[in-house]
């Protein structure tokens, strides 16, 4: 204590410091010369008399002991003498308030309260016993103390007895409560031993969001006084070491500090909680309120209390006196005799996962946040847990790198911090001795429910992290693809015409169509990416900004996402028109007039608009595309959690200036500076494929490696929480129309009406037969859906069940386009060459015949009618308690459908 301490004669007044080694007053040199201030001496001699243990005493000995007495003044906190010091002589308190206490395993044990008048430290003294103090001495208050130096209180006694005398019978009532107090303080050591919990000396609340913060100020103005305080809390969120740093910093941190679940409180046989180790039972056990005297209770799950138990406890809080359980009799009946109440001076900390209200008591609230509401916290939760289990287990302290990060981030925590030290104790225990880094197999079931059933391929295979870095994705691929699609596109205007012999058709049916849709299943949006109708946009986009710089238009979202996907709809069905009456398929000039066309309408509304409005929402290429994406086993999303809590740039989305990384395993290239998404999406909010080009930008720009390019299950995004939109579904029955369409001849002989074209000479009955084949999917669908809902009618909406088709119609075109891939794409040495003018003979070939087309066809074919029903019932899904068999009667209609149209496109197409 570094409190200023006076010691002075009666007399002379002089200040002295404190002196830890010895107790007080500090050494001086004690002479016997009488003071000559005779007022002075009565003074003391009058008061000495009005005092109980001195009034009896002859005035000459009450006037010897006044002249022996030297004065000093404390401060409250000022430690008198402390347990084990060698008495000097004895204390009277002439005014203040001084605390007897002495230091127990619980806490410390206050012995006796000393006020004015009375006498401490001189037990030794008294008896003439050589030793050292058994408890401590504290003043609580200002006080003045009176002391007389052992020598002179032996002087004294020697010349009147009777000073020995009273002090003697002082001191037999002074040994045996004392005696009392320390049986008592066995029990309460015995009683609370169970209870007792550690005080987090030296740490402080870890972390630095905006919860913690609020968080520490709580705890701040909690521990400024003594109020009860009532915390919401989960289990886990940390209750104990809350409760025990707000015990530590008020004026009861000398105290035990003691936790009660009262949800562990056994019952009796009736169901009722037994809440003696709480309120105690009269004549036979002391409750923890009672055997706490002073501290801080915890009290958690306190809302298992019954009503009355809690008003008892609301009692005490007012009052100060605890209402023990009554007592039994001999036969084991509830005794009549009421309880006596037991004073006692605990703070109450009362801990509930609901919210406690108690109206006609001042509380100081506290709502815990559970761990998945602070994840900006975990790196650092995360960091001291490791820590501490490293020091626990005596090994060198393992990082974490950032995949392991993100699973910490990305999980929800239900056991909160308590399961996140466990998750890493497990963690540490699981890394082999050589390693320094926690292996991402520790926290294998450590991840958030997005990321179910998903492996992050740019941690298992690195080098397509470098690769997606590398300055040439997607940029260097863009000069490969423009030095192709350039000259392609002039010879379909200047070169042959003919299928065998034009590149431009070779390329655009025989290798892009097909190869793409088998595509679709793995890398979904991709082509996006190094799309040249994208290229050409941007490259002009960026040329005019050079020479013209301006600030382009930003996109009309409310208008484009409720009209966009209809634009692209429409601009698909002129297409399939086009494509279907003009025979876009074998006429080369034609095909490179629908290239130049979509490649304008990418170039136009880059010019006018930021990014890339055109490929995100206009785009016939691009909505067919983001369609199928959904059907692929690949996706790239960021870490919401992650992204929330520790991101302040959002530059994968707004872009940003380059970003320096902080933590040690950042590749060089990592936080580039970007323009953000170019189809304004962020990856951590993306629900599905759709609006995901893989351009890479977020992986790009992100400094906190949040992106994720994960390997998944095949048409996840239409598994959970799937939304669809009537544009969309619009599309999907057209693409599949568009099967039809395409085998309208073979349709029309089954028909009889083999004689009717369907060409652009006749157009006007060309028309709506093509129209009419392009509906026929749509017709079934609606139909056969509303027989199940018939049927059943807890059958979702028509717009939710028909994207459970999306496998069978991505199939179905495939299976259309396959025999262009296997019989004509591997001519294409001889067909380039003859676009050039040459014969193109003896050049290599790779075909194969049209029998291994229609086997593939078969099992395209098949294959969805394998991938499609899956889909369907996981849509139209209704709850755990669903049997499979039920779901599968509900649903027979559209399987039968499947079925259906399955065989009927093996005759169609095959």
């Amino acid at each position: 204590m570094n409190s200023a301490t006076t010691s002075t004669d009666i007399f002379p007044s002089g200040s002295i410091l404190p002196f830890p080694d010895r107790p007080l007053p500090l050494p001086f040199v004690c002479d016997r010369t009488i003071a000559s201030d005779e007022r002075v001496i009565a003074e003391y001699q009058d008061w000495l008399g009005s005092q109980r243990i001195w009034g009896s005493l002859p005035e000459s000995a009450k006037e010897a002991i006044a002249r022996s007495f030297h004065s000093f003044q404390v401060e409250a906190g000022t430690h008198i003498y402390l347990e084990g010091q060698t008495p000097i002589g004895l204390y009277l308190l002439k005014l203040g308030k001084v605390e007897i206490f002495r230091d127990s395993p619980i806490g410390k044990l206050s012995i006796r309260y000393r006020h004015a008048g009375d006498l401490f430290g001189y037990t030794l003294v008294a008896s003439s016993d050589e030793g050292t103090y058994h408890s401590s001495a504290i003043a609580l208050t200002a006080s003045e103390i009176l002391f007389l130096p052992q020598s002179q209180f032996l002087e004294l006694v020697t010349d009147y007895p009777a000073i020995q005398q009273a002090l003697h019978s002082l001191l037999i009532q002074e040994l045996d409560d004392f005696a009392s107090r320390i049986a008592w303080e066995e029990e309460r050591i015995r009683g609370l031993q169970p209870y007792i919990q550690h005080i987090p000396f030296g740490e402080t609340i870890l972390g630095n969001s905006k919860a913690t913060q609020k968080l520490a100020q709580q705890i701040d103005k909690a521990a400024s006084n003594l109020q009860p305080v009532v915390f919401q809390a989960l289990p886990g969120t940390g209750k104990t070491f809350l409760a025990g740093l707000i015990h530590l910093r008020s004026q009861l941190a000398d105290q035990p500090f003691a936790e009660l679940d009262c949800a562990e409180l056994p019952r009796t046989t009736d169901g009722r909680l037994n809440t003696d180790v709480l309120f105690g039972r009269i004549n036979k056990q002391p409750g923890i309120l009672e055997l706490l005297e002073r501290g801080t209770l915890l009290l958690d799950n306190v809302h298992v209390l019954s009503e009355s138990d809690r008003t008892r406890l609301i009692h005490y809080l007012k009052t100060g006196f605890i209402l023990p359980n009554h007592g039994r009799s001999d036969n084991h009946q509830l005794s009549e005799e009421p309880p006596q109440p037991v004073q006692s001076s605990v703070r109450l900390i009362f801990a509930s996962p609901s919210k406690l209200i108690f109206s006609d008591l001042a509380t100081i609230s506290l709502k815990l946040f559970s761990l998945s509401q602070r994840k900006a916290d975990i790196p650092e939760f995360a960091n001291y847990f490791l820590n501490r289990c490293c020091r626990e287990q005596n090994r060198l302290t393992l990082l974490l790198d950032r995949a392991d990060l993100r699973r910490l981030i990305g999980y929800e925590y239900p056991g909160n911090l308590a399961e996140l030290a466990e998750i890493l104790h497990r963690a540490v225990m699981m890394t082999p001795s050589g390693q320094s880094v926690i292996p991402e197999q520790a926290l294998w079931s450590v991840q958030s429910t997005k990321n179910a059933f998903r492996i992050d391929l740019l941690t298992h295979v690195p080098w397509l992290r470098q690769l997606f870095l590398s300055r040439w994705y997607p940029e260097a691929i863009w000069i490969v693809m423009m030095a192709i699609f350039v000259p392609i596109t002039i010879l379909g205007f200047v070169g042959s015409q003919s299928r065998d012999s034009s590149i431009t058709l070779n390329l655009f049916w025989a290798w892009w169509w097909p190869g793409y849709l088998f595509l679709f299943a793995f890398v979904g949006r991709l082509w996006c990416a190094v799309c040249p109708f994208t290229i050409a946009g941007e490259w002009m986009r960026r040329l005019s900004l050079w020479l013209f710089p301006r600030q382009q238009l930003t996109w009309n979202t409310q208008w484009l996402n409720r009209w966009g996907a209809w634009v692209v709809f429409a601009g698909f069905v002129i297409i399939y028109l086009w494509e279907k009456l003009w025979d876009l398929p074998h006429h080369a000039y034609l095909s490179a007039w629908l290239l130049v066309a979509i490649t304008a309408g990418a170039v136009i509304f880059s010019l006018i608009y930021e990014r890339r409005l055109w490929c995100r929402y206009l785009c016939p290429i691009g909505g067919m595309n983001g369609m199928f994406a959904k059907l692929s086993m690949t996706e790239l999303r960021s870490t919401q959690q992650v992204c929330g809590s520790q991101c302040s740039t959002f530059g994968c989305y707004k872009g940003s200036a380059e970003t320096p990384l902080n933590f040690a395993d950042a590749l060089p290239n990592e936080g580039q500076a970007t323009e953000g998404c170019p189809l304004y999406s962020h990856p951590a909010q993306l629900q599905d494929n759709r609006d995901c080009m893989l351009c890479m930008t977020c992986l790009k720009t992100c400094p906190n490696r949040s992106a994720q390019l994960n390997l998944r299950f095949p048409a996840s995004d239409l598994l959970d929480n799937h939304q669809g939109f009537w544009a969309e579904a619009a599309l999907l029955l057209l693409l599949f129309g568009g099967v039809f369409m395409h085998h309208s001849h073979t349709i029309l002989n089954w028909l009889g009406f083999e004689d009717v074209p369907v060409d652009a000479d006749h157009l006007l009955t060309s028309l709506p037969i093509a129209l009419g084949l392009l509906s026929i999917p749509a017709i079934l669908t609606y139909a056969t859906h509303a027989i199940a809902r018939f049927c059943d009618r807890s059958q979702p909406d028509y717009l939710t069940v028909i994207y459970a088709y999306l496998p069978f119609v991505l199939a179905a075109n495939l299976a259309y386009y396959v025999p262009a891939a296997i019989t004509e794409a591997g001519q294409i040495l001889p067909v380039f060459a003859r676009s050039l003018g040459y014969s193109g003979a003896g050049l290599p070939t790779l075909t194969w015949s049209l029998d291994v087309a229609q086997f593939l066809q078969g099992v395209t074919l098949l294959s969805a009618m394998v991938f499609s029903p899956y889909p369907l019932l996981r849509i139209t899904k209704r709850g755990d308690g669903v049997s499979i068999m039920r779901s599968l009667l509900s649903n027979l209609p559209h399987l039968l459908l499947m079925a259906g149209l399955t065989i009927f496109l093996f005759q169609l197409i095959i």
